[in-house]
């Protein structure tokens, strides 16, 4: 099972791998890293990835491969639940249903 403080470190490790490809381009704040269950039950990893910047700029398909980018670091991080994630517009933050009081 993934801790709190694994999700503290998997979201700093998104940030880095957005900020070493995008650079000053985006702002990525919050990335916020839930546990969820699928429908089996077994855990993975949804990034609620924040961003502020120009949404045509934002690469889709460096974005798409995310997920795949993050698999081996978070193994050698010893999480084993899979990545998946959501790029959500700042300017829809505050609109969007999954936003908690955080």
């Amino acid at each position: 099972m993934t801790t709190l403080l694994d999700t503290d470190r998997v979201a700093a490790l998104c940030a880095q791998l957005l900020n070493d490809r995008f650079g000053n381009a985006f702002e990525f704040d919050p990335i916020i890293v839930e546990r969820e269950l699928d429908d089996y039950g077994d855990e993975y990893l949804h990034l609620y990835i924040v961003f502020d910047g120009d949404q045509e700029e934002l690469d889709p398909s460096w974005t798409a491969g995310l997920s795949g980018r993050l698999r081996p670091l978070l193994a050698d991080m010893g999480v084993n639940s899979l990545p998946s994630k959501s790029f959500i517009e700042k300017s829809e933050w505050l609109e969007n249903p999954r936003v908690k009081a955080w």
